[in-house]
């Protein structure tokens, strides 16, 4: 079948948009990716109609998938500068965007946000002691640590500074204490966060310290740098990740992301508590441009059991 004429695709865009639900869909994939039965709660609307509504909005070029393990998520396409209606999409959103989203279903978004961020917490209370092993299975320390290193040694930003989201065992607040005058590592787990405290307890670094706290609802000082290890495969929503990272970053500050490679491994979901299977590159990338940040230095690593560690980062007022 022979690809649309740009005026087909203007034509089939505007039909898709044009119904109220599919539209409200659009809004909501705004900044995040929800399955078909996540929707269908946020919708109240029965799967198979949802389910019909996602297949004209894909058919439009207007929503996207990606598959984590056995689910498939929904976001919105992000349209390409060399698409043929382009300026008719920016437009588009833009002016879907500027629309209050219904309080109900706002509710109901948060709702699957909050249950996603759950599951995790939850599996870090019950499996803490159990950390180190769980961790051997996938990605150590020992794997990016250097990769952390030498980016620091060489990095163009602010040396007062550093936000460490999610510590672990806290190798990685020792390697940032090096190049920063202060550094702070945040998690959610009153038990992760003990076990950084006891490693930062028999070490020299001064300029640490830590403290229980959300990343979401983290604000204020700004930051010279802020590392994501390990992290993001355990957000409720990774997009909104960046999104908050760049109104915490100072400008030139980086964003400092080491994060799986997509794999199709459904096991780390119960045996290691991923909300989600990896990262595409190209999806980190499109976040960060989203939200500010430009892409710099990248490393890809390989690891046990077939997994592979993506180290990369992003900075903030850099040129795109």
């Amino acid at each position: 079948m022979p690809a649309p004429s740009p005026y087909e695709s203007f034509l089939n865009a505007t039909r898709a948009a044009a119904d109220p639900l599919r539209a409200d869909i659009l809004r909501a994939l705004r900044k995040d990716s929800f399955g078909v039965l996540e929707l269908a709660h946020i919708f109240a609307v029965a799967q198979p109609a949802l389910s019909h509504h996602l297949k004209i909005l894909s058919r439009a070029g207007l929503v996207a998938t990606r598959r984590d393990g056995n689910g498939i998520y929904y976001r919105r396409a992000q349209p390409k500068p060399d698409c043929a209606i382009y300026d008719y999409l920016v437009h588009l959103y833009a002016a879907l965007d500027g629309f209050e989203t219904d309080h109900a279903r706002q509710r109901r978004m948060d709702h699957v946000h909050a249950e996603r961020a759950e599951r995790s917490r939850k599996f870090f209370v019950d499996h803490a002691d159990e950390f180190a092993t769980q961790r051997e299975l996938i990605s150590t320390p020992v794997t990016y640590v250097p990769a952390l290193r030498e980016l620091l040694d060489g990095a163009d930003c602010g040396r007062k500074r550093a936000l460490d989201v999610g510590p672990g065992d806290g190798e990685t607040l020792l390697v940032l204490a090096d190049h920063f005058d202060t550094v702070l590592g945040i998690d959610n787990s009153p038990e992760m966060l003990e076990r950084a405290r006891a490693v930062i307890r028999h070490s020299a670094a001064k300029n640490v310290s830590l403290r229980l706290k959300d990343f979401e609802s983290f604000k204020t000082p700004r930051q010279d740098l802020i590392l994501f290890a390990m992290v993001l495969h355990h957000a409720a929503s990774p997009r909104r990740f960046f999104e908050h990272a760049s109104r915490l970053l100072n400008d030139c500050g980086l964003l400092v992301v080491v994060e799986l490679i997509t794999h199709d491994q459904e096991w780390a979901k119960s045996a290691c508590g991923d909300i989600w299977l990896g990262f595409d590159p190209v999806d980190l990338d499109d976040w960060a441009l989203e939200v500010g940040l430009a892409a710099g230095a990248s490393q890809y690593l390989a690891q046990r059991n077939g997994f592979r560690i993506q180290f990369r980062s992003y900075q903030k007022g850099a040129t795109q």
